[in-house]
């Protein structure tokens, strides 16, 4: 027991046995406690007693300061190897550095350490004996690797990323120390991704754009694939056009991984100015224009409005006109005089011609990779198509008829690809749909803001709005569409007036025959 310890038990002591003393005294001499005054007065002097009191016992009492506390030593045997698990759980509170590498052709588990400066063996035996861990027994060129790494070269941590073609199937694949203990898991990881802006004015060529630029390797390998087989914007562009791109950058453990997917690209050619955004479905993903169609060439198989196949591609076909057995290479859709027909996709006009005794009105079409079609049988082409323009698929380029040798009105579709005819319906053509209403408004809403830093740049380098140079264009082709809807009706209106009196002449005379009679 203390020395504060003793004093306290002492004074509440004295305090008991004066406070028992004053009741008997105040009893004896009949001292009535139950005024104030006198209660004051007890209370006083037992205030004064205890002080009194507690001053005697500190000066007068024992020194307890010199008495010996009693101590008990207990001995008990330590097991080293749970000493060494407490040190290195100690250890675990050491500073870690953080290292990281991609993972390179021919790497190998121990490569890998290498140069990440491992120098743990431990861990080393649990990456080949674990299942979970075989990844990294067995690397990939591209696969990126961070390590927490402490100062004598053992692992905190090893993080080793594997990106599948979808989001939902890439992981990470984690290795965690504790002490001696090593875990492993497998879990879902998404890279974290930023969106890059590269603009500027093309050089002399393509390549030379593409270094000044300083668009990455990867990027670059992209932006054949975005117009692929259609009329590409890019391998058109002159010097002093321009051409803005947007890309993904990804990041893992907060490093720079590598270079992702061309979300968008924008081509400007004096006032003409081509666009695409990366969509990508639940099936497949490509390029599209804000409208939902599809930027690389695919072809219509039937480019018409009524699709109604009358005559199928045959080897061996007797002519309903000359009654000749001869190969039909090609397929007769059946359709009304005047329905519209349609580029199958984008072209350059090769020829606009006229044949009596075959084709009557056709059109041909190159589309590039030796890829040809051509229409006939018209009975009429388009207002203004002529030859080396440029067309769209699903532009009009003429209308059914039956001109030439033909027994009605229908269409005489062909392809041929490196000169040779196949079947439109059966060949094996780049043909991907173009994206439903509600694909179209989900790529609008994923374009918005991609757009705006289009508009962002052009501002910046004091060019002309992109988004103005589309709307005067759309105006523009408006404006041509009205005037060549009233030059057909005008047309219709006069072949139909020229129709009626033609009609009413031929009545005439016989009008005039019944009055004789």
């Amino acid at each position: 027991m203390t020395s504060p310890t003793l004093v306290a038990a002492s004074l509440r002591g004295l305090g008991r046995s004066f406070l028992h003393w004053q009741r008997g005294f105040a009893a004896r001499r009949r001292f009535p406690l139950v005024r104030a005054r006198n209660r004051l007065l007890a209370l006083g002097g037992l205030i004064a007693f205890a002080v009194g009191g507690t001053v005697f016992a500190l000066h007068a009492g024992p020194e307890l300061r010199g008495v010996p506390a009693p101590a008990t030593t207990v001995v008990e045997p330590v097991e080293l190897a749970g000493l060494r698990d407490s040190l290195r759980a100690l250890a675990a509170n050491a500073p870690v550095e953080t290292r990281f590498a991609v993972l390179e052709t021919g790497d190998t588990l121990t490569t890998l350490f290498a140069r990440l400066g491992l120098t743990d063996t431990e861990a080393l035996r649990f990456l080949r004996s674990s299942p979970k861990t075989r990844p990294f027994v067995h690397p990939q060129p591209g696969q990126f690797v961070t390590a927490g790494v402490f100062e004598d070269g053992r692992i905190a941590f090893l993080h080793l990323y594997m990106e599948g073609p979808h989001d939902a199937d890439s992981r990470r694949v984690e290795i965690r120390r504790e002490g001696t203990i090593f875990t492993a898991s497998v879990e879902p990881f998404v890279y974290s991704t930023t969106d890059e802006l590269v603009s500027g004015t093309v050089g002399r060529s393509t390549a030379a754009t593409v270094k000044a630029l300083g668009i990455p390797e990867e990027v670059a390998d992209q932006l054949p694939l975005v117009w692929e087989g259609a009329n590409d914007p890019i391998a058109r562009l002159r010097a002093g056009d321009t051409l803005r791109l947007i890309y993904e950058k990804k990041y893992a453990d907060g490093h720079f991984v590598r270079n992702g997917r061309l979300l968008a690209i924008e081509t400007v050619r004096g006032d003409t100015v081509d666009e695409a955004f990366l969509y990508a479905g639940a099936r497949s993903e490509g390029f599209y224009t804000i409208d939902g169609r599809s930027a690389s060439q695919t072809f219509m198989r039937i480019p018409l409005d009524v699709k109604d196949v009358s005559s199928e591609f045959s080897p061996l076909r007797r002519h309903p006109v000359t009654g000749v057995l001869r190969a039909h290479n090609g397929t007769d859709l059946r359709a009304p005089t005047g329905s519209r027909i349609f580029a199958a996709a984008d072209g350059v006009v090769e020829r606009v011609s006229y044949e009596a005794r075959g084709y009557g009105h056709y059109v041909k079409i190159d589309h590039g990779l030796g890829r040809t079609t051509l229409y006939a049988h018209m009975s009429k082409v388009a207002r203004g198509l002529r030859s080396g323009q440029r067309v769209e698929k699903g532009q009009v380029i003429g209308y059914v008829g039956m001109t030439g040798l033909a027994t009605g009105p229908h269409l005489h579709y062909e392809l041929m690809i490196d000169g040779v005819q196949i079947n439109p319906k059966t060949a094996d053509l780049p043909d991907t749909e173009n994206l439903s209403p509600y694909q179209t408004a989900q790529l609008r809403a994923l374009a918005a803001p991609l757009l705006e830093r289009f508009e962002e740049a052009a501002r910046a380098e004091g060019a002309i709005s992109p988004g103005e140079l589309k709307r005067a264009a759309a105006l523009a082709r408006a404006e041509e569409l009205r005037r060549e809807e009233e030059e057909t009706l005008r047309e219709e209106r006069e072949a139909a007036e020229a129709a009626e009196a033609a009609t009413k002449k031929s009545e005439k005379p016989e009008k005039s025959g019944e009055k004789t009679k």
